[in-house]
């Protein structure tokens, strides 16, 4: 018992010792962003600190309903490790997105469907101010997106609105429609865009809409079913090998 303890000890140390050595070479800031209708959305920008590098490969994570950014588990880590520039957004009414324009505080719990017809725009806005802002360094020249559930859904409709367009965008627990975002529509004019649908074992609800959605794909359409018993973001620490199976396809289009 005693060697199984150690054992677990030096493996969690080590997994330690490995997040901090990525996060020492990193660099991050904090973007505390107004949207149009003056809700204030948060959103973090790690990449890596290389002397005279400009331009940076990047991914953006939007994480599940009920969720924040924090929940990514090892993957934002991972995908440092492979030298990519990582955009965490928390979206309207999660995490550090809770404050509207008269700093009165809003959770996703009591949000209309207009507050998340908002999503969509709040993603692209974020993607044009850290375009903006950072006029001497390049973050979204080449790029991805992952997202789960709504997120996916917000990164779909944001991709379209935006006219620089991601290389590929992975999404968790598809949904054809949720709190009024439809995306199918989007996804057929995505038509230079390949997608990576993945979904749980036991998950019917997003196999059926990941069969859907898969009509609309102008692009590359692939379906990945993960060994998780669950669904959304939860799936990352659900089952270990969905990470590298995720950072290797955003791999094979950035790298």
């Amino acid at each position: 018992m005693k060697k199984i303890i150690l054992t677990i000890l030096a493996l969690f140390l080590f997994f330690i010792n490995t997040v901090t050595d990525v996060e020492a070479s990193q660099t991050s800031k904090e973007y505390k962003i107004a949207a149009t209708d003056g809700f204030t959305l948060r959103a973090v920008l790690s990449y890596p600190k290389t002397k005279g590098q400009k331009e940076f490969k990047t991914v953006v994570l939007l994480h599940s309903l009920g969720y924040t950014s924090t929940w990514w588990g090892d993957l934002p880590a991972k995908l440092a490790e492979k030298g990519y520039a990582v955009l965490t957004i928390d979206l309207r009414g999660h995490g550090g997105s809770v404050y509207n324009k008269n700093l009165a505080k809003v959770s996703w719990k009591s949000m209309t469907k207009t507050a998340y017809a908002k999503y969509p725009s709040d993603v692209a806005e974020i993607i044009d101010y850290i375009k903006n802002e950072n006029p001497k360094k390049s973050f979204f020249d080449d790029w991805a997106i992952i997202g789960c559930d709504i997120g996916a859904s917000a990164g779909v409709m944001a991709a379209d609105k935006l006219k620089y367009k991601p290389k590929t965008i992975v999404m968790l627990s598809p949904i054809v429609q949720t709190k009024g975002l439809y995306i199918p529509v989007s996804i057929a004019q995505l038509d230079s865009v390949d997608f990576l649908s993945i979904t749980g074992k036991n998950d019917p609800v997003s196999k059926s809409a990941q069969n859907y959605l898969k009509k609309f794909a102008q692009a590359g359409f692939e379906e990945y079913e993960c060994n998780a018993n669950t669904t959304g973001i939860l799936m990352i620490k659900s089952d270990p090998e969905l990470t590298t199976v995720i950072t290797e396809w955003v791999g094979s289009y950035l790298d």
